[in-house]
């Protein structure tokens, strides 16, 4: 398959100090890539050189074949980045945002609403688009900031925690937004919550001081370490009908009846949210989801890997 960013040799250092070192990778074309690592580690860095917005003290990067350092105008809106801090200004409404930014895409005035209501519907936007984000709730920035990348819709996705501070219809709303383009968009996303890009990743990556320790599948990680998922649905009244119907429909590997709260191991992310898609919001009280933390993940992959 075609490969849609190749870094060949790239290292990046900040003082002296070496943050990405002799770094070799190839991402195919509409592949879904995944960086983990403890903080500290590059992720973020390399998240930056992959988008251009970092130039690499030694080596190459090229997008669609095409080396970057021969100017950005070769790679222009094909890639869609999101940092892992707020790019909106929050003296302007949300509304105000996303034209700013719909001018620098080239996105035609007439055409404004017809791009961006769909993605001010999923992220659930539409009660506060008319304020300023110094108002809004962290969750609510972050999914306006969401919407400013998505709009221009960029062949490349390249994302940094995109799930700050969302709550778990947010999470969902962008689950379903990543699945729904997982075949036709590079998607490159930085995380540490394994429930969300073990859903949908294909290849994944942990950075250790720099380099590479680990490059496979989660096929492969799951051969050496466990990652056992958790997710609890706090209801506001029991209903009974409620639990068989889950039983009866739901994909898990255990299910356990604790009068209020529905607690569930299972797969994946993913088929956590269809079983929340049978709930109505009104009676749904907390959602909690839990699996390793970074460090224990780490910990035992590193170890497995003789690091």
């Amino acid at each position: 398959m075609e490969a849609s960013i190749t870094l060949r040799n790239v290292s990046k250092y900040f003082k002296k100090k070496y943050v990405l070192t002799n770094l070799t990778l190839g991402i195919e074309k509409g592949s879904t890539f995944a960086v983990i690592g403890r903080n500290g580690a590059g992720k973020s860095v390399l998240l930056r050189v992959i988008a251009t917005y970092l130039s690499p003290d030694a080596g190459e990067v090229f997008i669609n074949g095409k080396d970057v350092a021969e100017g950005p105008t070769l790679i222009k809106g094909a890639i869609g980045y999101l940092p892992d801090h707020d790019i909106h200004d929050v003296w302007i409404t949300g509304r105000e945002n996303l034209k700013v930014r719909a001018d620098l895409l080239g996105i035609p005035k007439d055409r404004f609403e017809e791009i961006t209501g769909p993605l001010i519907s999923a992220f659930n936007l539409q009660e506060v688009l008319d304020q300023c984000p110094v108002t809004y709730a962290r969750g609510t920035k972050r999914c306006l900031d969401l919407v400013q990348v998505l709009m221009g819709d960029p062949e490349i996705l390249v994302l940094d925690e995109p799930t700050l501070g969302l709550d778990y219809r947010n999470r969902a709303a962008l689950l379903k937004y990543l699945l729904s383009v997982k075949e036709s968009k590079t998607i490159i996303i930085a995380s540490n919550e394994f429930s969300e890009v073990q859903t949908f990743a294909d290849r994944w990556i942990v950075l250790e001081y720099g380099k590479i320790r680990f490059d496979g599948t989660i096929e492969k990680m799951l051969t050496q370490v466990e990652m056992p998922f958790t997710g609890e649905i706090v209801l506001k009244k029991k209903d009974p009908a409620l639990l068989d119907k889950i039983r009866n429909n739901g994909h898990f590997l255990s299910i356990r009846d604790l009068e209020l709260t529905i607690q569930v191991t299972i797969g994946n992310l993913k088929e956590f949210c269809d079983i929340l898609a049978m709930i109505p919001d009104d009676d749904i009280a907390a959602v909690k989801i839990d699996t390793l933390s970074i460090e224990e993940f780490l910990t035992r992959l590193l170890s497995d890997e003789g690091y």
